[in-house]
């Protein structure tokens, strides 16, 4: 994360940068373009840059003051402030770098006057104002020509461009830091759902594993008293189990094959406990693909099947199939429904598988869960990388 705001700090210097060294390069442009003479005249260059100066001061205090201090820190009223006052003391810097233009006198020298005088010659008079007795002018161009200018106020010429070149340099100097900001605060909030994911995730499977261990551990508990050779069998299989949840389960995904094994030692866990009657059938794909996927994503599934689709008096089956199509890994389980519990109620092992896949998926998969002439039906359709 820190290298990722590094980068795109860099990357914004770098872009002001780029576009001050154009700045800074175009007037030496004119000086590159020699005719005949061997001297290079540097005067128009250092003019340039005695008017860019300023420009460079006030995107400096701009971008490293003004911007980060006040107006990220949502101090609008002071921003304001300090750039109006910013902005006269840059124009009135400009104003004062201008190079001097001279207004040609076109009158003789004062020796001339002199002689002009002394022979009795008068200098030109300036032009009267137009009279009402000429003819040949119009009354509009007499009222125009004889009217004062009183009360009118206008700015000097070379304010307006300087005012407009100040404003085009903050409102640019605006848009590619807010535009960076924008970008790094995107970059911060995918962190934060990340690790928030991660968490929430980890949550989950940590209650997901007690769940587990609970059920299976009432069912040793029930077949103790039963036979006590199947109970010693199934702390056996319970031990590989427990291995695959406490070790392998704490990585973020595991092979595909790992997870088919982990449920068919479980139905095999599941088998010890219960008689010939009850219908367990397994379908597994022939050849296991070397994929990845999260782990304990089907027990729940599998643990409310036995939970509540099991019944010592009446005919019971759970059928377990799972096939790969293309891209795809689809996991139907069906199983009787003995009434058992009340519709609507969930187990928290469900539930928490539900989050797990929001969590992980987002709407990339198919969870579709049917209640139907006393068979549950649960198709679970999640994609996988071959």
């Amino acid at each position: 994360m820190e290298k990722q705001e590094r980068r795109l700090q860099l990357l914004e210097n770098f872009i002001y940068l780029v576009i001050w060294v154009v700045v800074l390069v175009m007037p030496l442009w004119n000086i590159d373009q020699l005719e005949n003479t061997s001297e290079v005249d540097w005067e128009p260059a250092f003019h340039a840059w005695k008017m860019i100066c300023p420009l460079l001061i006030l995107f400096l205090v701009n971008n490293y003051i003004l911007l980060p201090f006040l107006l990220i820190r949502k101090k609008s009223w002071l921003y304001l402030l300090f750039t109006i006052c910013a902005i006269g003391l840059t124009i009135i810097c400009c104003i004062k770098n201008m190079p001097g233009q001279e207004i040609p006198d076109n009158r003789p020298p004062r020796e001339n006057r002199n002689q002009e005088q002394a022979q009795g010659q008068r200098p030109p008079m300036p032009p009267k104002r137009m009279q009402r007795s000429d003819p040949q002018i119009p009354d509009h161009r007499l009222k125009q020509d004889n009217q004062p200018n009183q009360g009118s106020f206008r700015l000097p010429p070379f304010i307006a461009p300087h005012f407009l070149i100040v404003i085009l340099i903050i409102g640019v100097n605006m848009a590619i830091k807010f535009l960076f900001k924008s970008i790094r605060d995107d970059h911060r909030m995918k962190s934060l759902e990340k690790q928030t994911f991660e968490v929430e995730l980890a949550y989950l499977k940590h209650q997901i594993n007690p769940h587990f261990f609970m059920n299976t551990l009432n069912n040793i508990h029930a077949l103790i008293d039963i036979d006590k050779e199947k109970a010693q069998k199934t702390v056996l299989e319970l031990s590989k189990i427990m291995r695959y949840v406490l070790y392998d389960t704490s990585l973020p995904s595991v092979s595909l094959d790992k997870e088919i094994h982990f449920l068919s030692n479980y139905i095999e866990l599941m088998k010890i406990r219960y008689t010939e009657q009850v219908d367990i059938r397994i379908s597994l794909p022939g050849e296991i693909p070397n994929t990845q996927i999260p782990p304990l994503l089907f027990i729940s599934f599998l643990e409310n099947a036995f939970k509540h689709g099991i019944s010592y008096k009446n005919e019971s089956f759970i059928h377990l199939s799972m096939e790969i199509k293309e891209t795809e890994l689809h996991c139907l389980i069906i199983n009787s429904y003995c009434h058992t519990k009340k519709i609507g109620e969930t187990g928290i092992g469900l539930e928490n598988t539900r989050k797990r896949l929001r969590l992980l998926y987002d709407t990339n998969y198919t969870l579709h869960i049917e209640n139907k002439d006393d068979q549950y039906h649960v198709l679970l359709i999640i994609p996988i990388q071959l």
